[in-house]
This record gives structure tokens, C-alpha cells and sequence, in this order.
């Protein structure tokens, strides 16, 4: 099996190989990995697999099932994405559930794409056990999910679970080089650093210069599990000079807490700063934290006055 643009995360690779040269890959997949980690592009290059019509060395890239798959044209990979309102609800679900049971329409297999399953909702899930209890054949279910512990132990139970984790040093720079040869190498390795190998997050580092924000996101998650009031204000303060440098911060601060849940569970991560956080303050602690994080990131959609957003903020990561 071909993972081109996949980056490290070697057991993942060849447990997946294996289980495909072997006929034994499970028709429904679960990966999950903060945000950056390649979730989404091992999602696809399953999807292609599932449509590729070569006799060997799946997917191809070259055969006309894996075109059309990379144009993101091929009728038999349907994509829902759980950032999109409605699009894993109980009623999408249902359409889901519904439509496997008809025949590809030209492809070996149906490959079905749930991505950011996060906050699917507890009906929705119930409303997938059926399908995924007894699958009907040539389908492939693919969900991605920053932690599988967001989802229902039933659903988790009916799935096979690959969890992925930041690169090595070495395998994140030498593909971002080879992404981005326009920068410099002190960029690069910058960016790694800052991520600790999450290529995802290092390629937007890259791209819109978000070094800033993601040390800062850092250092309010910081203050906010072990550190002072007024420290914790002054950081968050420097979200007013700018709204979407805010946005860029309390992505960071997202994905940062869902770090910090998985590792409050025992679950492995490479991000320092997570362990950190989660070795010294209570799980219940960090819910609230990460329900008051993606609270003002909802906030932050609105027309608030950023000199307020600051205070507000730093007032509610408190509480």
C-alpha cells in the first residue's frame, strides 16, 4: 500500500500494509491525532485505496478511479465533515446508513469519509451502531476524530483505532523542505520546534507566520492551569491587537486542550507542554478549560469588543 505525503507514524503504516496485503482491513477505521497530525490525509489515501482499481500497489494514483478521486470528483467516496453544521447529524446519518447499502457505483468499494467526528452527538453515534454492527460488503468507514475517547465506547468498540502522533524531527523537515522550498532552513526547524514535529500545525507556522500566536497559545494554557491572575491577563490581552491573530491563537488553544485531555488519560502525545499541564492539575479542571476555550473561540465569531475579549477571557479560563 502507497502513503504518499503521509510522514512518519511507521506503525500505523505497517499495520495498515499488512492488514491490506493480507485482505484484513476492517471496513471501519478510526484515527485520531491532534489536529495537524495527517488524520485527514491517511483518511484519503484509504478512501483512494478503497476505489483504486490497480491489481497491485494500492492506490495507484495513476488508474482512472484514483484520478477522480484526487480531483475529489469520484461518486463512490462520500465526504462529511463534522465542522459543517448538519453534516454529521442524526438525519445525515441515517442517509449515511441508507445509502452503503447500495452498490458502488463503479468502484471495488464504497468509501465513506466521517472527518472531525468531535461533536457528534450521542443519537448521531447511536444512529452509525447499527451500520457498523453488520456492514454490508464493499464498504469502508473512515472516521477521524481528534480523541477516540469523544466518542461512545460502543461505537469505539466496532472500529479499529490507529492513533496518530507529531513527527520525528528529522522526517517533519525534511518534508516541509520539500513543501516549501522558498523558505529558509531556520524557519523550518523553528516551526518543528514550535510544534514539537505536528507538521500540520507547522505548515501554518509557515504559511501565515503563526509562530506568535501558537507561543502564546502555549503560554495561556500555562497560566491558566498553574499560573497568576494578572499574568494570565497581560497574556491574554495580546489577543485585542488583533482579531485574527486571536482566531489563530485560540485555534492553537483548541487543539492545545485536547492535547492536555488526552493526556490526562493516559493517552500518549509528544506535545511537552500538554503533559505538562495535565500532570499538574485535575481532569475536571481541564474540561472546563477546554469548554471555556472552544466557548471563546465561538465568541470570538461575533462583533465583541477585543479590548473586552481579553479580560472576558482571561476571567473564564479562571473560573
Amino acid at each position: 500500500m502507497q502513503f504518499k505525503d503521509f510522514v512518519s507514524n511507521d506503525n500505523v503504516i505497517a499495520d495498515i500494509s499488512e492488514a491490506a496485503e493480507k485482505g484484513t482491513l476492517p471496513h471501519a477505521i478510526l484515527i485520531d491525532g491532534a489536529k495537524g497530525t495527517g488524520k485527514r490525509t491517511l483518511a484519503e489515501i484509504l478512501s483512494r485505496y478503497a476505489v483504486c482499481t490497480a491489481e497491485h500497489d494500492r492506490p495507484c494514483g495513476v488508474c482512472p478511479g484514483c484520478r477522480k478521486a484526487l480531483h475529489g470528483n469520484h461518486t463512490d467516496i462520500y465526504i462529511a465533515n463534522g465542522e459543517n453544521s448538519g453534516e454529521l447529524s442524526v438525519d445525515a446519518i441515517r442517509r449515511i446508513r441508507a445509502d452503503a447499502f447500495v452498490k458502488p457505483n463503479e468502484a471495488p468499494m464504497k468509501a465513506f469519509l466521517l472527518l472531525n467526528c468531535d461533536k457528534m452527538l450521542a443519537p448521531a453515534q447511536n444512529a452509525f451502531l447499527k451500520v457498523l454492527e453488520e456492514p454490508p460488503r464493499n464498504v469502508m468507514f473512515i472516521m477521524t476524530v481528534t480523541s477516540a475517547n469523544m466518542l461512545l465506547q460502543t461505537v469505539r468498540s466496532r472500529v479499529r483505532l490507529y492513533s496518530l502522533f507529531p513527527a520525528e524531527a528529522e522526517d517533519a523537515i525534511r518534508f516541509l523542505t520539500e513543501k516549501y522550498p522558498q523558505s529558509d532552513n531556520d524557519s523550518i526547524v523553528s516551526a518543528v520546534r514550535i510544534t514539537s514535529g505536528n507538521i500540520g500545525q507547522a505548515s501554518e507556522i509557515i504559511e501565515a507566520g503563526g509562530e506568535e500566536a501558537q507561543l502564546l497559545a502555549q503560554q495561556i494554557i500555562k497560566e491558566a492551569a498553574f499560573g497568576t491572575e494578572y499574568d494570565l491577563l497581560v497574556l491574554t490581552n495580546k489577543l485585542a491587537k488583533d482579531r485574527s491573530f486571536a482566531v489563530r491563537t485560540l485555534d492553537y488553544l483548541v487543539e492545545l486542550s485536547a492535547c492536555c485531555i488526552k493526556a490526562s488519560v493516559g493517552a500518549e502525545t509528544n506535545n511537552k507542554t500538554a503533559v505538562d499541564v495535565a500532570s499538574r492539575i485535575s481532569k475536571k479542571r481541564l474540561m472546563n478549560m477546554n469548554d471555556n476555550i472552544a466557548r471563546a473561540r465561538k465568541v470570538l465569531k461575533t462583533n465583541i469588543n477585543m479590548n473586552f475579549f481579553g479580560t472576558w477571557f482571561s476571567s473564564v479560563l479562571k473560573a
